[in-house]
């Protein structure tokens, strides 16, 4: 598994983690396991969801791309202009997105149930498909050519077999008056189809079977996405989500007094993870697929790489101990408890 070497699960070690935080303790008390999880997920939630794009040919020849899919971070803007840049065959410099905004955009059915990519990626995808096919018709009438001679050709041109014209000059004759007007693919996608990611999680843990003290030594997060759209920002969800699912596993709870006062209202009380909290032997590998429903073969990337931690970790500990723990946070108190300590 990327490096790991064999190691019998379950045995006492020494070496680093609570073990070595713990001078009293000895290799007997720190135990060793592993566990892994498998998971699928959904891309949206098809038979349901729906959205709506359009991508407009601008009077200098760039693209500007209007969705009502929200970009919460997940970087779905970067997403719906690669997609448009690569089917309008233009620069990624060369493609503006307003997205969210329901007083200028198209609907769409929101950023939610890992839906982005598939649902509204489809639509740009669409979108842009459109627009290419009236660029074609434009360009054919200006050059004197047959449509099925005309190809798109980057930076954004069309070419044929006796000459070229650029975006621009086909965006403004068709404004001119003389031509039909601002040229704007426009689309809607829903769908039946199913684009499912798959992942595996695996980790190892050390844990103080006296101290109850856990650490995670190497945690490894598999995924196959189908075509990764942006490959960059893709593995940077995986590792945040890595993160937040070891936070929401180990650390993040809260507590009630008996008024019913939560007591856990701080950033500090509560226990959310910060990067020292991330193991130091941590990789995330995408898995290139095809996938035959999503756009240029993608699936989603979100809610799939925080599903993972959690059983992992539950898994490892138990491969470690003997204690099953089924309830967050786990903590060492738990693991004595269910190993009868106190």
């Amino acid at each position: 598994m990327m490096g790991w070497e064999e190691r019998p699960a379950g045995v006492p070690v020494a070496g680093s983690g609570p073990g070595a935080q713990n001078k009293a303790a000895t290799p007997a008390e720190v135990r060793v396991g592993r566990g892994v999880a498998i998971i699928q997920q959904g891309s949206g939630l098809p038979g349901l969801d729906q959205a709506c794009a359009n991508v407009t040919l601008l009077a200098d020849g760039s693209l500007l791309v209007r969705s009502g899919g929200a970009d919460l971070g997940t970087g779905l803007d970067t997403v719906l202009a690669k997609l448009a840049a690569e089917t309008m065959r233009c620069p990624l410099d060369r493609v503006a997105v307003i997205s969210g905004d329901t007083d200028t955009t198209p609907f769409d059915k929101g950023a939610y149930a890992s839906s982005g990519t598939f649902f509204s990626g489809n639509a740009a995808l669409k979108a842009a498909e459109h627009l290419a096919a009236q660029v074609l018709d434009v360009a054919a009438s200006l050059l004197g050519e047959p449509r099925e001679d005309l190809a798109l050709e980057f930076p954004c041109r069309v070419v044929g077999r006796r000459g070229s014209i650029a975006y621009a000059d086909i965006a403004r004759h068709a404004q001119a008056g003389e031509g039909p007007g601002e040229l704007t693919g426009r689309s809607s996608f829903t769908s039946n189809d199913f684009a499912i990611p798959y992942a595996a999680h695996f980790c190892e843990v050390a844990v103080n079977v006296r101290t109850g003290a856990i650490e995670i030594r190497r945690y490894r997060a598999l995924h196959d996405s189908g075509t990764a759209i942006n490959p960059e920002l893709a593995l940077g969800q995986v590792y945040g989500a890595v993160l937040k699912s070891i936070g929401h596993t180990l650390y993040e709870e809260m507590v009630f007094d008996r008024a019913g006062r939560c007591l856990t209202t701080t950033l500090g009380d509560y226990g959310a993870p910060s990067i020292q909290e991330l193991p130091q032997d941590v990789e995330a590998k995408l898995i290139a697929t095809d996938d035959p429903y999503g756009p240029f073969g993608g699936k989603s990337i979100a809610e799939i790489s925080v599903n993972g931690a959690a059983p992992a970790i539950a898994a490892a500990i138990h491969d470690a101990t003997g204690a099953w723990i089924r309830d967050w946070p786990i903590t060492g108190e738990k693991i004595l408890r269910t190993l009868g300590r106190f």
